[in-house]
Parts: structure tokens; C-alpha cells; sequence
């Protein structure tokens, strides 16, 4: 199954953080596939938080899912994408849950 990821929460909400980790980890375990991880609001902080963007660069690495900053988000936090981060907008989002088989939202 493929999977699209919502991350909607900050990094320091560690219990839903965690979730949204141990989800993408364990579903790839499974033999699932992650297509993509989205981040919108306060998720964005995830790529200038130390911890979360070491986090996140483990998860792309074994999944070769993407990783995109909502743009309007990390425009309103002033975020520019890091590897491997991109910017990219809800047409993107929207593209990934339509090829996915199911889109899972943290927030």
C-alpha cells in the first residue's frame, strides 16, 4: 500500500511528532511505501529544528518518499528548503493523494 503523509505538528509536540515518525517507519517495515510527507503549518519547523530535520532526513533516505514544505507555510515562518526539504504547494499534496492509497494527516 502507499502511503501520503500530512505532518500538520510541530516538533516539540513530541507525542504526535513521534506518531507521525513511528507510522512512516513501521508501514515501510511492513513492506509499505511512503510517496510522500507533506508539511503544512507549524510542521514546516521541521526543517530548521536540529532533531526533527535528522529525524525527517532518515525517514527520506529509507523510503525515498518526498519531502515537501507547504510553501505558503514556510513563507510565513521565512523557511527555505534544505535537503531534503523542498518547497512545493497544495497541487503537489494534492497530485500525491491521488496516487497514493491513502493519505494519513498528523496533526
Amino acid at each position: 500500500m502507499q502511503f501520503s503523509l500530512i505532518i500538520r505538528t510541530r516538533p516539540q509536540d513530541t507525542v504526535r511528532w513521534q506518531q507521525a515518525l513511528r507510522f512512516a517507519e513501521t508501514a515501510t517495515q511492513m513492506g509499505h511505501s511512503i510517496r510522500q510527507c507533506f508539511f503544512q503549518s507549524e510542521g514546516v519547523l521541521a526543517a530548521t529544528h536540529p532533531e526533527a530535520h535528522e529525524d525527517w532526513c532518515r525517514v527520506a533516505e529509507s523510503t525515498g518518499a518526498e519531502m515537501l514544505l507547504c510553501s505558503q507555510a514556510a513563507e510565513a515562518y521565512e523557511i527555505t528548503a534544505n535537503d531534503p526539504f523542498v518547497i512545493g504547494g497544495l497541487g503537489a499534496l494534492i497530485e500525491a493523494g491521488v496516487r497514493a492509497d491513502r493519505v494519513i494527516s498528523f496533526v
